[in-house]
């Protein structure tokens, strides 16, 4: 009886060990699917060519939540570009992923914007119009 307890025991400490490893390993994989999910969503809404060499993109999610957080550096980009860059981004990331551009037109004025991405209002509320972010920010140039 003796021994058949501790095949029980040392079964249970192996199953225990293993079952959070492959835990972890499936939470960390669904993390990475999240991860490559937005950053294809990304890249699919930024006209790569016509800022070929000017950008980078950081895309952060968190273990175990659906939070993430999409960082898009920009280089030498006109304004409009900068706000053309947010407003389609913005369109088309899922409401809990919270999107940080930071742009350059000049070296003396750099700018960061932040843009907390909110639940889209239902599509048959006459009040929905299209949100447009506001065009300044605390750092930089208004």
């Amino acid at each position: 009886m003796q021994g058949l307890m501790q095949v029980a025991g040392f079964l249970l400490t192996i199953g225990v060990t293993y079952g959070l490893v492959f835990l972890l390993l499936g939470l960390l994989n669904l993390r990475d699917r999240r991860q490559s999910r937005l950053l294809g969503t990304v890249m699919r809404q930024l006209p790569w060519r016509d800022f070929l060499g000017r950008f980078a993109v950081q895309v952060r999610c968190a273990l175990l939540s659906p939070r993430g957080v999409v960082t898009v550096t920009l280089r030498a980009c006109s304004r409009d570009e900068l706000w053309d860059v947010i407003e389609r981004l913005f369109r088309n990331l899922p409401p809990h992923v919270r999107l940080v551009v930071d742009g350059t037109g000049t070296p003396r004025f750099p700018a960061r914007f932040t843009v907390e991405t909110a639940p889209r209002p239902p599509a048959s509320d006459p009040c929905a119009a299209p949100w447009r972010p506001a065009r300044h920010s605390g750092i930089g140039r208004r």
